[in-house]
């Protein structure tokens, strides 16, 4: 059964769990009597500070995702959007092969994106496995990860929000819990501010990951698979933003899960 659990983690002196079936979050405990919860989000949603990233996967780690699927069918859905486009579309396994032309260089003709291919491990001879990147939207820098086993890259895009808003979004696959603390060591101010993670974990080590990102990373945390599945999906943002839903879809034979993300806490 598919499940979205967000876990919010506040600074430093109180921590709130949410869990929730379906396509969005459910309150969990409320605050204390007596006390402010300032940084609980409200239950509405205000849609013009909200961003949409799409990440295309088949959560199951089995093989170059344009293998058997047609390029041409992302472009497709790129298109098709209307109204306020996803920052980014993510394409998990859209592996870079030596000698050959990546998918995406197509795309970024038919479809007149920016492109950037985020490395998941270290280069075997023949092909380099990642998430490929894509965003029509003007990139405003490039950031990156690549140490003692733990990989993450991202791209800075002005959100379009009520303000204009930088915000870099990374993209990572988490194989252990040792990878997350090396990006908390060497990311920690990035994330507590504008940066927020849209990433593959295994499903062996998920809680692990939430409740470390819950009680030491102090940022919120939402994931969205199933027990059948090798990976879940998981977003982290900082207390300032909330994960309001990630919703599944299909555009021909492309899976893909629809993550929204709203900044509701402004200084």
């Amino acid at each position: 059964m598919k499940r979205v659990f967000e876990i919010l983690a506040l600074l430093p002196t109180m921590f709130l769990l949410l869990s929730c079936e379906g396509n969005g979050p459910t309150p969990g405990p409320g605050p204390d009597p007596g006390k402010e919860d300032v940084l609980t989000p409200p239950e509405e949603v205000k849609s013009a500070n909200v961003f949409v990233v799409d990440m295309f996967s088949t959560l199951e780690d089995d093989g170059d995702f344009f293998a058997m699927r047609d390029v041409a069918s992302a472009a497709q859905h790129i298109a098709g959007q209307s109204g306020k486009r996803p920052l980014i579309y993510m394409f998990d396994r859209a592996d870079f092969k030596v000698g050959k032309s990546h998918p995406l260089n197509k795309l970024s003709y038919t479809a007149n994106i920016y492109q950037l291919f985020a490395q998941h491990e270290p280069t075997s001879a023949d092909v380099t496995k990642g998430t490929a990147m894509a965003t029509q939207y003007p990139v405003n820098l490039y950031d990156g990860l690549a140490e003692d086993g733990a990989y993450m890259s991202g791209l800075t895009i002005s959100a379009p929000l009520t303000t204009a808003t930088p915000v870099c979004i990374y993209t990572s696959r988490i194989r252990s819990l040792d990878q997350m603390k090396q990006i908390y060591d060497a990311k920690s101010m990035k994330l507590l501010n504008d940066g927020v993670i849209v990433a593959l974990v295994d499903n062996a080590i998920k809680a692990e990951v939430v409740k470390y990102v819950e009680q030491t990373m102090s940022l919120r945390a939402a994931t969205y698979g199933s027990g059948d599945t090798k990976l879940d999906l998981l977003v982290v943002v900082p207390p300032a933003y909330v994960c309001r839903s990630i919703e599944s879809g299909t555009t021909i034979n492309l899976p893909y899960y629809r993550v929204s993300i709203e900044k509701w806490l402004w200084e």
